[in-house]
């Protein structure tokens, strides 16, 4: 199950409860912040939560409903925003379909092409698996989409001055025999 975490007014995750464990036990989370998991319906403190070793709240302890804002630095006269639940929007692929990385050809571009138009391509092309990995297919496909077409580019480059570089050699060898 995924978990979700308030630290210094921002939300942090998705954890899995093993590594929000982890986090407690080392220091990172005190039992004051506020964690999320789609079985909730608001964000409750850590040390309310049973399962991770913690009694419950003591008496005058914040509770879900008038647990701390998001953001403790506001001023009270100010309405401070609070975090909201996390849906999962997590998209699957369909069976079959697969999105192309381009990084071997990125790699190929970098190596015998066009070093500096490749790097972008290498770029691209190491994000679509974790976004794919997150559920985020619609910028797997943008990622991957951007890879290919900065593999294009730096090869088409890569060949157009090859071409220039061959021509002149050649060229000049021609003009030294003569």
């Amino acid at each position: 199950m995924d978990w979700y975490y308030a630290k210094d007014g921002q939300q942090v995750g998705p954890v899995s409860e093993e590594e929000l464990q982890q986090l407690k036990d080392g220091g990172q989370l005190s039992g004051d912040e506020l964690v999320w998991n789609e079985t909730l319906t608001d964000w409750v403190p850590l040390s309310s939560l049973s399962q991770f070793g913690d009694s419950p709240p003591a008496m005058g302890a914040p509770t879900p409903e008038a647990a701390p804002a998001a953001n403790p630095s506001a001023s009270a006269s100010e309405p401070s925003p609070t975090l909201s639940p996390v849906t999962n929007t997590a998209q699957t692929l369909p069976p079959g379909e697969k999105i192309p990385t381009y990084l071997w050809q990125s790699i190929v571009c970098l190596i015998l092409c066009c070093l500096p138009l490749a790097i972008p391509g290498i770029v691209f092309a190491t994000k679509v698996d974790p976004a794919i990995a997150r559920g985020d297919i619609a910028a797997a496909k943008e990622a991957s989409a951007k890879a290919k077409m900065w593999c294009w580019i730096s090869f088409g480059v890569g060949i157009v001055a090859n071409i220039l570089i061959f021509g002149a050699s050649f060229l000049s060898a021609f003009m030294e025999v003569q």
